[in-house]
């Protein structure tokens, strides 16, 4: 049975951006590698380095070196200067929060030159000073995961499961 605890902090998580919007099984591709992107980086210094190493073997040094300090830029400041604390959901876990598919359209739009959708949804997660900036960060992000998509580079390392 859950404790009135558990159902307080479970009801305060999904109105703060944890709701589930969607499943990763039902994403295109390039919509699931942002968000499984998101969550490596937040858990923790291993995955995080993983997913540099990763970038790099399949984009080059250069490439796979800016795109991870684009990614790295763009997380540390949506979790340190973010309007709040965005919500995700576990690795492993098959639904799609909203922080996460807010996250995930923000790199989308700006990466396919929807800019003043991406601005939109900048000001959604960030102070507008700080909104050319995550733009930019976000756009520099989708373009790389675009060249992966391309490129075949996307592999099993990728999956959830």
């Amino acid at each position: 049975m859950t404790s009135n605890i558990d159902k307080v902090e479970a009801n305060k998580i999904l109105k703060m951006g944890g709701a589930p919007v969607g499943k990763m099984d039902l994403l295109d591709l390039e919509e699931y590698t942002i968000i499984s992107f998101l969550r490596r980086w937040c858990d923790g210094d291993y995955l995080r380095d993983q997913l540099k190493q990763e970038l790099i073997i399949n984009l080059g040094y250069v490439e796979g070196n800016q795109t991870y300090e684009c990614f790295k830029n763009l997380c540390e400041m949506i979790f340190n200067h973010g309007r709040r604390a965005l919500i995700r959901h576990k690795t492993n876990c098959n639904c799609v929060g909203a922080d996460e598919s807010c996250f995930a359209q923000l790199i989308l739009r700006a990466s396919n030159n929807y800019k003043e959708d991406a601005i939109l949804i900048s000001l959604l997660l960030m102070p507008p000073h700080l909104s050319a900036q995550t733009v930019s960060l976000a756009k520099k992000i989708g373009t790389s995961i675009k060249n992966l998509i391309n490129n075949d580079q996307i592999n099993s390392n990728y999956s959830l499961n």
